[in-house]
């Protein structure tokens, strides 16, 4: 079994715009086509369908960030996995067939709730809650959070004095996303709560 190096979202990124993405394309299917398999396998579909509407998948992004419209609202791995399950809901309709909308588990511990950010609606409630942190919060979270960088690559980005500093001011940044979630009622009958 080979395993793959984790690349963050910038990295992928990168390596998509500078035209070096031999590697990251094996960490996408190493990372978010067994996601897809399941999720295709669980719904009335085969393994050769799960790769191809899953390289369809791929496609999509890579033209969505070659046109320079990936906003980064969710992590690519999410991003790529709901134009998968949309690419099969849609050929699956054409056979008027059809789909089981529960969750799949993906058994993966790095998914997160930001992660699991699909519908617009959704997204559009959380980017609400991101702006009333105030830039420099929302900048440090989607640092920490979506790009996965160290505290010390935070601190250079960001320019503050120590990693020490990072780390305090990423809690409270997080610690206020989580009072702003929880006085929210939208967002907290959004996500169920």
């Amino acid at each position: 079994m080979k395993i793959f190096q984790k690349y963050s979202d910038r990295d992928i990124l990168n390596a998509i715009e500078k035209g070096q993405d031999e590697k990251v394309l094996s960490f996408l299917y190493s990372d978010v086509l067994p996601k897809v398999k399941g999720f295709i396998l669980k719904n009335q579909g085969s393994v050769d369908e799960a790769k191809d509407i899953f390289q369809d998948g791929v496609i999509r992004f890579y033209d969505v960030v070659k046109e320079g419209k990936f906003e980064g609202k969710s992590s690519i791995s999410t991003y790529i996995f709901a134009i998968s399950k949309n690419l099969w809901i849609n050929h699956m309709k054409k056979k008027n067939r059809y789909i089981s909308e529960e969750p799949v588990d993906f058994k993966d511990d790095s998914v997160n709730l930001l992660d699991d950010l699909i519908s617009q609606e959704r997204v559009n409630a959380i980017d609400a809650i991101l702006k009333q942190l105030g830039e420099g919060c929302e900048q440090l979270l989607k640092y920490s959070i979506y790009d996965n960088l160290s505290m010390k690559e935070i601190c250079e980005k960001m320019g503050y004095s120590s990693e020490n500093v990072a780390k305090t001011y990423n809690y409270r940044c997080k610690q206020k996303l989580i009072q702003l979630v929880s006085d929210n009622q939208t967002i907290l009958n959004l996500f169920g709560q």
